[in-house]
């Protein structure tokens, strides 16, 4: 599995024209082949800032997605940015929930 993050700060001035595109971009990236979660954050501290967030099955996938028209409309959306965003692209090779949290608690407390 491929997780990417992307931190987006848009300027103030089009924060409304930033929500409108990626509203128009989130449903078409969910239904991709091999998109298994394709989200975007608002930061409850800083109201222009926001986090995409993407986990693709595979690196394929990913490759695939990143050459949508979908994903050039995405990567026009940076003129709108007042800074330079934070991509970050993740490999994960295994992935546990709640038994991880309940192991440690069990050698914690014998």
């Amino acid at each position: 599995m491929v997780i990417s993050t992307s931190r987006i700060i848009v300027r103030s001035d089009r924060r409304g024209d930033l929500i409108k595109t990626m509203k128009g971009i989130l449903e078409p990236a969910r239904v991709e082949r091999g998109c298994l979660s394709y989200r975007l954050y608002n930061d409850i501290e800083n109201r222009n800032a926001f986090v995409l967030l993407e986990e693709w099955a595979t690196q394929e996938d990913l490759e695939r997605h990143i050459r949508t028209e979908n994903e050039q409309r995405l990567l026009a959306l940076m003129d709108l940015l007042s800074v330079q965003p934070e991509l970050r692209f993740n490999t994960v090779s295994e992935t546990v929930g709640m038994e991880l949290i309940e192991d440690v608690l069990k050698t914690a407390n014998p």
